[in-house]
């Protein structure tokens, strides 16, 4: 998630479905591991792939409360040398807090305010946001399927992302990260950038020990109609013994593979057949954005007052996410 050294990127591009211009294996089998990813016929929420009876384990937030034998919070700042949360972010983490999380009519809510705050680790700032994890509840394995239907919130600075770090607490970035989905939240154009809502991004950390970090990065474009920001989409991770592959919606084509040949992951010891826990959360500014946030972008209180009208523009909303394996 962070350190803007981009080693490898390229571009699957999409308008609401097709293979872009990348080669498409005639049957459908990945080079790696022969593996063949048939996503489900039809769609479940607007975009998102249709839901499959196989899974072992699900989360479909249909209670009023955050189920705390699946997800357990951070919190505070957590500066590690590299600012708050290694990235200069400008949020403190609340715990078990609806004011940035709840549950409202099936969908998991997670909702950045602008206050100033004193955090658990006693770091001031003038953010407040969630992030909650399977850590030490639940460890998504190697050969298996992980999909999330989403979607995410407008406004310059915010930084949605769902990711998996090791379930064994081997340190970053020896033991890898794998980003399933990051997005800016800017929706309209800035410095002289473009807007961002039609973008999300995967991607791989690797390396040593730090500062000695790598990463591999893949971008997927939705139309302009039909942006991450006003539709919910998925993403699905297809995670196998030397093989991750990325997949938005019910796209056949991954936006970034990765296996041990790829540079600069093969000067390295594949990190990633290990187990992983998975992460969600809103993030306010920090470098993935280069520093841009703009404060009347983001709630002032916690029913968000400042946006009555469609208070869930400024939320991340999950409603459901899904997990299997596969053979």
């Amino acid at each position: 998630m962070q350190y803007p050294i981009i080693f490898f990127l390229f571009f699957l591009v999409s308008c609401g479905g097709g293979s872009g211009d990348l080669e498409v294996n005639s049957n459908n089998s990945d080079p790696i591991s022969g593996y063949k990813y048939v996503p489900p016929s039809g769609t479940s929420n607007d975009n998102c792939v249709a839901r499959t009876s196989n899974v072992i384990w699900s989360e479909d937030f249909d209670n009023n409360n955050l189920d705390l034998s699946k997800w357990v919070y951070d919190e505070g700042c957590n500066d590690n040398g590299g600012g708050c949360n290694g990235n200069n972010e400008l949020q403190n983490y609340t715990s078990n807090d609806t004011d940035n999380l709840f549950i409202e009519n099936g969908y998991l809510k997670i909702q950045p305010i602008f206050e100033n705050n004193i955090g658990s680790d006693n770091v001031q700032q003038n953010f407040t946001s969630a992030k909650i994890m399977t850590k030490d509840k639940f460890a998504i394995d190697v050969n298996s399927r992980i999909s999330v239907c989403f979607r995410l919130p407008e406004g310059t600075g915010m930084w949605p992302a769902i990711w998996m770090l090791p379930y064994d607490g081997t340190p970053w970035p020896s033991g890898g990260e794998i980003d399933l989905l990051e997005a800016k939240g800017r929706s309209y154009p800035i410095d002289g950038s473009p807007a961002q809502d039609n973008i999300v991004s995967s991607a791989v950390h690797f390396g040593t020990q730090w500062p000695d970090n790598r990463y591999i990065v893949g971008e997927f474009y939705s139309s302009n109609e039909n942006t991450f920001q006003n539709k919910f989409h998925s993403i699905t991770l297809i995670f196998q013994e030397n093989n991750i592959n990325f997949y938005i919606n019910d796209e056949v084509t991954p936006h970034l593979s990765i296996n041990p040949t790829i540079f600069p992951l093969n000067q390295y010891q594949y990190p990633f057949n290990r187990q992983f826990y998975l992460i969600l959360n809103v993030a306010v500014g920090g470098n993935f954005d280069s520093g841009r946030f703009n404060p009347s972008d983001f709630c002032i209180d916690s029913v968000c007052s400042n946006f009555s009208d469609n208070p869930d523009k400024k939320r991340l909303l999950i409603d459901w996410i899904e997990y299997e394996k596969i053979n």
